[in-house]
């Protein structure tokens, strides 16, 4: 199917990899209803039925098949090239969306702040038919921070504005295209993980800034496609994604640094 380079304000991207058991449920939510926004989904060379259920029982969708699993920001770079919107909706296969007021919500918030780059909801993990919210690189500020605990120990949400943070999660993100293109996009010498942290602070270095939303949330299910590895390639994938963040926070603060003593 090719891909129709509509005026829509944004597109929707999602990178798949053995997602069989979780790409249906999202893509249902993305694609039913009136006049959906455009979809594109980058498969990593899944060894299941992904791309055959997409093909089957969302032909609307434009799938990209790759023939090697060429890593997450490869991926997300890959679809991004094909975008010819404003903005692009970023979501990983195993995220859930309570209604879909949660992209207009996101997309009200950007159009609004230009010096924005990248907003997104909390997201909530589900156990025992109960919400309780994952800790991400959101909540590394002092107000996120508080608003993780408030969520944590059943307390009322300290507020409801956006919160400037210097991470967001790359599992539910509203991403601005000019402000990706400007930084080069996602780097991809990070196979997987690192690529986040190295994204926003690359977005802070170039004057930009991230929001959290507290009134809008997403459910996410957590890693469901790495848990299709062995056990010995999740460790290792593990192992390799922490030397990748180590070197994404490191480098992008050291780039941050150098720049603020050069402006002295």
């Amino acid at each position: 199917m090719r891909y129709r380079r509509c005026r829509s304000p944004y597109s929707t991207i999602i990178v798949t990899y053995n997602s069989e058991n979780e790409i249906g449920g999202l893509l249902e939510e993305l694609t039913i209803g009136r006049n959906p926004q455009p979809v594109i989904v980058v498969d990593n060379a899944s060894r299941d039925g992904t791309v055959l259920l997409i093909q089957q029982r969302f032909p609307q969708v434009h799938l990209v098949e790759n023939k090697v699993d060429m890593g997450y920001a490869w991926a997300v770079n890959q679809a991004f090239r094909l975008c010819r919107s404003e903005y692009f909706f970023l979501l990983n296969p195993d995220i859930r969306l309570p209604d879909r007021s949660v992209a207009s919500s996101l997309l009200d918030v950007i159009q609004h702040h230009p010096e924005v780059a990248a907003v997104a909801p909390l997201q909530f993990k589900s156990t025992d038919q109960k919400l309780y919210l994952n800790f991400t690189w959101s909540y590394w500020t002092p107000k996120a921070f508080a608003l993780f605990l408030s969520s944590l120990l059943k307390l009322r949400p300290p507020e409801d504005d956006p919160i400037p943070v210097t991470y967001l999660n790359a599992g539910c993100l509203f991403i601005r295209s000019k402000a990706f293109r400007e930084v080069g996009m996602f780097n991809e010498k990070y196979f997987l993980y690192g690529e986040e942290p190295d994204l926003f602070l690359k977005f802070k270095r170039a004057g930009y800034i991230s929001l959290l939303l507290p009134d809008t949330y997403v459910i996410h299910l957590r890693e469901s496609s790495m848990k299709s590895l062995a056990s010995s390639e999740y460790m290792k994938a593990k192992l390799q994604g922490s030397a990748n963040i180590l070197d994404a926070i490191m480098t992008g603060w050291f780039n941050i640094l150098r720049d603020t003593l050069m402006t002295k």
